[in-house]
């Protein structure tokens, strides 16, 4: 069912994770079928029209997919969607979660954006040898700041910096108020003290920070990247991180996960957390709220609002 909007009013049938499934009950339009992720699906999945997918690996996706021949919408708990549009039947849509995560990912990348100015990775080392460290580290406030993004995780993030004190410029595959387009990124680099990256991985954006963008931002800014690891060039910014030129604070990477042994763990000026940034307390909770609501917006007719496909 090729269907642009949502689906024929009336109860739907959806496939939820058991753990969501109290909390789509309470939503007269849904019909929740309880699944346990990473288990075979119950008999009852050929019935559903909707699916709120963990989308774990892509083979379990396909499982999932296999099992509820019938569906027509699937929901992610994610705000990211590389590499399942490609495993998707013809004519069944797709949304995100997006806006249920948007504020703890913003947070910890000021939080990594805080350490790397800082240098708190510095400070640990010269501390654990008894010595004090000269004020070398550079404050929030005041700095200038491009993020690569301009959705709910890049807003997020501009109202936590700007409360710091630091001036943010936002880029958009458009330019329009308040957003620059991505276009005119590489004129904005050399005065930015940092680069913030939230945006998603897509043929637009692999790749995006290359060696010549990394080459364009001024000496000693920093890059920060939570949102696809792919978005940068791993061996591009390696070499300038190897020059000490530029620090970086990654919560993704390229590749996923880091091997334990890659040369990123250890370069001097560079931190590194292993993909964390929605994982706090209530994430489940608040990615479900978002993807059953987003169901519901389907079974009344809908376009639901995060829909991407």
């Amino acid at each position: 069912m090729n269907n642009s909007e949502g689906a024929s009013p009336g109860r739907l049938a959806v496939l939820v994770p058991r753990q969501a499934v109290s909390a789509a009950l309470a939503h007269v339009e849904l019909d929740p079928i309880a699944y346990d992720v990473g288990c075979p699906m119950p008999s009852a999945a050929a019935t559903a029209k909707g699916l709120l997918s963990l989308f774990r690996s892509l083979a379990e996706f396909d499982a999932e997919l296999a099992a509820a021949p019938g569906v027509e919408y699937v929901q992610l708990v994610s705000s990211g969607y590389d590499g399942i549009v490609d495993h998707l039947p013809a004519g069944v849509g797709l949304g995100t979660a997006r806006g249920a995560n948007g504020q703890v990912v913003a947070e910890l990348a000021l939080g990594l954006l805080i350490a790397s100015f800082r240098r708190l990775d510095e400070a640990g080392a010269q501390g654990r040898r008894g010595r004090l460290m000269r004020p070398t580290g550079q404050s929030v406030f005041g700095s200038k700041l491009v993020v690569l993004g301009a959705g709910d995780m890049a807003v997020q993030f501009r109202a936590r910096a700007e409360a710091c004190g630091a001036t943010v410029r936002l880029t958009g595959r458009t330019a329009r108020a308040g957003v620059d387009g991505i276009g005119q990124v590489l004129d904005l680099l050399g005065e930015a003290d940092a680069v913030v990256s939230t945006l998603p991985l897509n043929g637009q954006t692999r790749g995006l920070v290359d060696a010549r963008f990394l080459a364009r931002m001024k000496d000693g800014a920093v890059l920060v990247n939570v949102g696809r690891g792919a978005v940068v060039s791993t061996p591009a910014l390696v070499a300038e991180l190897r020059s000490g030129r530029l620090r970086a604070a990654l919560d993704v990477t390229d590749p996923e996960p880091l091997p334990p042994d890659h040369e990123l763990w250890t370069l001097p000026g560079a931190i590194v957390t292993p993909h964390v940034g929605g994982a706090v307390k209530g994430f489940f909770d608040r990615a479900y709220a978002v993807g059953l609501d987003q169901l519901a917006q389907y079974a009344r007719g809908l376009r639901p609002t995060n829909r991407v496909l």
